[in-house]
């Protein structure tokens, strides 16, 4: 499984998608589909200035991966702490979409090279192409 995250959505939605968003495209024609998790739904919407209803209801047909618990919330926690102990500075939301992935297992396909160096500390995958 492959949560896509907010820089790779944005990306795929621009009126020039890059090769990150080309990627994309080509997982959903090969019916290699993507997930989400509501934190990217969020910051995918807040920043659409246009067709916000259709890009919604498009955004609604992926699976949806979500903190399973509290436990999720401690996890990222610890993530922040020990990044923040290396002198890694990291956000709120990054350390949390990251441990939703690790909690599901899936790997993270991202443009945002934070996640590069949450990888390096933690069980988080990424997703990579060419």
């Amino acid at each position: 499984m492959i949560l896509v995250d907010t820089s790779v959505w944005i990306d795929f939605f621009s009126s020039s998608p890059g090769p990150a968003g080309q990627e994309l495209r080509r997982m959903i024609d090969s019916a290699q589909p993507p997930a989400l998790t509501g934190l990217v739904v969020a910051e995918v919407l807040q920043g659409i200035t246009r067709d916000v209803e259709i890009i919604q209801r498009y955004l609604a047909l992926w699976d949806m991966l979500e903190p399973r618990g509290p436990s999720t919330y401690y996890n990222a926690a610890a993530i922040f702490r020990n990044s923040r102990a290396k002198g890694v500075s990291l956000t709120t939301v990054d350390v949390l979409i990251a441990a939703v992935a690790i909690e599901h297992g899936a790997q993270l396909f991202t443009l945002d090279k934070d996640f590069t160096r949450i990888a390096q500390l933690t069980r988080l995958k990424l997703y990579s192409f060419s």
